[in-house]
C-alpha cells in the first residue's frame, strides 16, 4: 500500500500523458519497487514502456480503451475522478499528498503544447513545498528551488533558472554568468542559458520563486 513507502527508501513515479520518454532516460530515474501512479493518459505511456502502475487516476478521458482494460485485467486500481476544476496532473498530486508519498519524479509533463507545459509548471508552483518533487523531460531536470541547491555537475553543461514570476536574492557559484543577490522577474529577466564553468555548482534564492533547469545529457 502507498504507506509502506513512507518507511522504505522508493521513489514516486508520476506519468502524465505528455512526450513520451526514451527508455534510457526513463530507466535512468525509475528503478525496481517505486511506486508508479499514470495520470489518465500517462497510462498509454506506461504501456509502450512496458511499465505496470500501481494506479491510474484522472477523468479517464485519455486513457485507449484497450490499455484500461488491460491494466484492469492485471488489478490495476484505477480512481476516476469527474471533477473538471483540476487537472489529471493535479488530481494525482492530491493523492500524493493524501499518502504522504515523496520523492516524486514527473514523467511527461513537458510537450509539444505550450499551454499544457506552462500550466503543469504552474501545477508543480504549488506543491513543491509540500513535497520533495521534479519533472524529468528528455533534455532537462526541472524542479522549483525551495532555498538552494549544491551538485556536481559536468563543465559547460546547460543551467537555466526563470523567476515564477519573481525571485528575490539570486546567487550562483560555477557557473560562466554569475549572480550575487540578483533579482529575477518574469517578463524582466531571465537567468536562462548559463552554462556550469566547474564541477560544481551552487544556486541559491532567498525569496520568491525560481524554476531551475539542470542539463541531464
Amino acid at each position: 500500500t502507498p504507506y509502506l513507502l513512507i518507511l522504505i527508501k522508493t521513489s514516486t513515479i508520476l506519468i502524465l500523458n505528455g512526450d513520451i520518454l526514451s527508455r534510457k532516460i526513463f530507466n535512468k530515474f525509475y528503478k525496481k519497487g517505486d511506486y508508479v501512479i499514470c495520470a489518465d493518459g500517462g497510462a498509454n505511456s506506461a504501456a509502450i514502456l512496458g511499465i505496470l502502475p500501481n494506479i491510474i487516476i484522472g477523468d479517464l478521458d485519455s486513457i485507449t480503451r484497450t490499455n484500461l482494460n488491460i491494466f484492469k485485467k492485471k488489478g490495476v486500481e484505477i480512481r476516476k475522478i469527474k471533477e473538471q476544476e483540476t487537472t489529471d496532473f493535479e488530481k494525482a498530486l492530491m493523492y500524493i499528498v493524501e499518502y504522504c508519498l515523496n520523492n516524486v519524479i514527473v514523467f511527461g509533463a513537458v510537450s509539444s503544447r505550450p499551454d499544457h507545459t506552462l500550466n503543469n509548471f504552474s501545477v508543480l508552483k504549488r506543491y513543491y513545498k509540500l513535497i520533495d518533487i521534479k519533472i524529468i523531460d528528455k533534455d532537462f531536470e526541472i524542479f522549483y528551488l525551495n532555498n538552494e541547491i549544491k551538485r556536481k555537475y559536468k563543465k559547460g553543461r546547460v543551467v537555466s533558472f526563470m523567476a515564477m514570476p519573481l525571485a528575490k536574492g539570486v546567487s550562483s557559484k560555477g557557473l560562466k554568468y554569475k549572480l550575487n543577490k540578483d533579482t529575477l522577474e518574469y517578463g524582466i529577466r531571465e537567468g536562462t542559458l548559463n552554462l556550469s564553468s566547474s564541477d560544481n555548482i551552487l544556486i541559491r534564492k532567498e525569496k520568491g520563486d525560481l524554476l531551475v533547469f539542470l542539463s541531464i545529457i
